[in-house]
């Protein structure tokens, strides 16, 4: 994908001298089982390029780097009718990855969707949480002003949660790019 790919971590006893590596040694030495090195080979997405005398799969070097790629591929999502087509045309790349962010893109939006529809669901009290939220900081006494530098705080020490409380408090997008603005607009 554009840089080399590792080769899968060396265990003691691997041999590339000619003898290959068996299937078990193989499929260890990358995290997979057996039985997926055998699918591998049955739908010609990776097949052993050596047999031993007593007709054993063994993998040479070109084979590890081709399993490299595979788990390369597969890491990302993409199915084996992809990642054998990718083997086969590797400029077709750029496309099939844009084609993966975009179906991962459409699948985080429709999760975000569903977890709202569950937070409102499970919100019976229907008070907004936010509403709640900022009603237990005035039965404090944490005014405007306090709850902008607390909001301010958050975002400096750790924006991905502070974007997480506000998507919690489900606020709408519009609020919550409004209310982290505001919070890295303010001195510290």
């Amino acid at each position: 994908m554009g840089r080399p790919e590792p080769a899968g971590e060396r265990l003691p006893g691997d041999r590339l001298d000619g003898a290959g590596l068996t299937v078990g040694r193989l499929a260890a030495r990358f995290g997979l089982s057996r039985s997926t090195l055998l699918y591998y080979d049955r739908i010609g997405v990776l097949r052993p390029s050596i047999r031993s005398a007593a007709g054993y799969r063994l993998y040479g070097p070109d084979d590890v780097r081709r399993l490299a790629q595979i788990c390369e591929y597969r890491r990302v999502g993409l199915p084996l009718a992809a990642v054998r087509r990718l083997l086969d045309d590797a400029d077709d790349v750029a496309a099939a990855l844009a084609v993966r962010l975009a179906a991962l893109d459409r699948e985080a939006r429709e999760l975000q969707r569903q977890r709202r529809a569950i937070l409102d669901y499970l919100d019976d009290a229907g008070t907004p949480p936010a509403a709640r939220f900022v009603a237990v900081l005035e039965a404090v006494g944490v005014d405007d002003g306090q709850r902008d530098r607390w909001h301010a705080a958050f975002e400096r020490a750790d924006p991905a949660e502070h974007q997480e409380l506000l998507e919690f408090l489900r606020l709408p997008d519009a609020s919550i790019a409004q209310i982290r603005a505001r919070a890295r607009a303010t001195a510290p």
